[in-house]
């Protein structure tokens, strides 16, 4: 296995641009799948779970042509058709945006993943699925707690719309899914939330693409959601630049100390890591909004806070490592969901921020960490590219940190590594 040592740095005083939101590129990609003509889609990331989907619409039939490293062009077909297998890897919003899609009328499918996806329960969206299409969905694999888990076999007819409930508590990659299809079901769709809906500003994201190319969702206070039966508009579309990649650099720059500006990146983003700099504000940074950029200055010393991360669900990690080095008590709580990552980011965080001699308390939807003096350490990634770049940040203040497989960056963010030299 590749290890990758992180060399310390002493201040940052720089400016950096960040790739295209893999979560915006995936529900882009599903739409231009739907939509009736060609979508032109510019600043495309070349992650791993965009170019999974890539692939897998272009065996559902949309044609797909790439007219430069970062622009594409979608035209979808008559009808999305395929019989056989797509295999998504470790693609988790490929796995369950393609579960909704298949299920509008494409054919005999297995639909299936790496041996973590294989763990990962998609329950609640097999069962919401089955209750409304014409056909059946079958998830193959189960957890130690009896979690409905692919490979999915999924043989249907169509989504006949009218009422879906689905239950909030776990993913809402699950919703997003089932209202990016929602459009071509056989009649409006009104999705019912049963609980607490997790990670809102997700499905925020997912509503304002779709109002870019023509579908208005109602989100009534995230309990239920009402979606017209209507057609998707193609069009030309900017895909925005990561907020959560843009977290292990304005990451860096807090703990070590100095300043750093992101540019050509939203400020009033739909994305919800978009606010993580708000959290840094708070840990005692200074930040900037600009039109099209952030900013932060920092003096490396920074406190600890208490907050609900509900909402920031993808830079936990993040949080939890700049923890580690700050003032006092960071204390992270309505996380339940990391659990059902790439890994169990939870338990991987206790593991790995204790083997560098910080004392963590973690508990089923939170984690309690002290500030103290890390030492360096040889970080397990439990092949979670989050894992990788937050504890890489680490490395920038603390000598000795070793990154195992650290080419797993690949799956969100392949240019991580060369953005971080940089600095």
């Amino acid at each position: 296995m590749q290890t990758r040592e992180i060399t310390p740095k002493e201040k940052i005083d720089t400016s950096i641009s960040i790739p295209g939101s893999k979560s915006y590129a995936n529900r882009a990609l599903v739409i231009a799948a739907l939509a009736k003509g060609e979508t032109i889609l510019s600043n495309v990331p070349s992650c791993d779970d965009v170019k999974y989907m890539i692939e897998a619409i272009k065996l559902l039939g949309a044609k797909v042509v790439r007219t430069s490293p970062t622009q594409i062009n979608i035209t979808s077909p008559e009808q999305l058709h395929y019989d056989g297998e797509i295999d998504v890897g470790g693609a988790g919003t490929t796995m369950r945006f393609l579960t909704s899609l298949i299920s509008l009328g494409v054919g005999n499918v297995t639909l299936t993943g790496n041996a973590r996806m294989c763990e990962r329960p998609i329950e609640d969206l097999v069962q919401a699925l089955n209750t409304n299409i014409d056909g059946t969905i079958i998830a193959k694999n189960k957890t130690d707690k009896g979690e409905r888990c692919p490979p999915l076999k999924i043989n249907s007819l169509g989504l006949k719309g009218g009422v879906i409930k689905l239950e909030g508590d776990t993913s809402s990659q699950y919703l997003t899914s089932i209202i990016l299809c929602a459009p071509k079901a056989k009649k409006e769709v009104k999705v019912e939330i049963i609980g607490e809906l997790t990670s809102k500003p997700f499905v925020d994201m997912t509503i304002d693409v779709m109002k870019e190319f023509g579908v208005e969702v109602i989100n009534n206070n995230y309990e239920n959601f009402i979606v017209p039966k209507t057609n998707y508009n193609p069009r030309e579309y900017f895909i925005e630049s990561d907020s959560s990649g843009v977290s292990y650099f304005l990451a860096a720059a807090a703990i070590l100390g100095g300043k750093i500006r992101i540019n050509n990146i939203n400020p009033n983003s739909a994305q919800g890591d978009i606010h993580f700099i708000e959290i840094l504000e708070k840990m005692g940074c200074k930040t900037t909004k600009g039109e099209n950029y952030l900013e932060l200055e920092s003096t490396g010393e920074l406190n600890g806070i208490e907050i609900d991360m509900n909402s920031m669900i993808d830079t936990v990690q993040t949080l939890a490592v700049i923890a580690s080095v700050a003032k006092g008590t960071t204390k992270i709580t309505n996380v339940a969901n990391l659990k059902v990552k790439e890994t169990n980011r939870i338990a991987a965080l206790k593991n790995e921020l204790t083997k560098c001699g910080i004392s963590v308390e973690a508990g089923d939807d939170y984690l309690i960490i002290e500030g103290g003096k890390p030492k360096g350490v040889t970080i397990s990634t439990y092949d979670d590219h989050r894992m990788a770049m937050s504890f890489a940040v680490l490395g920038l203040k603390v000598p000795g940190v070793k990154i195992e497989n650290h080419t797993c960056v690949t799956k969100s963010f392949p240019e991580f590594w060369e953005l971080f030299e940089s600095l």
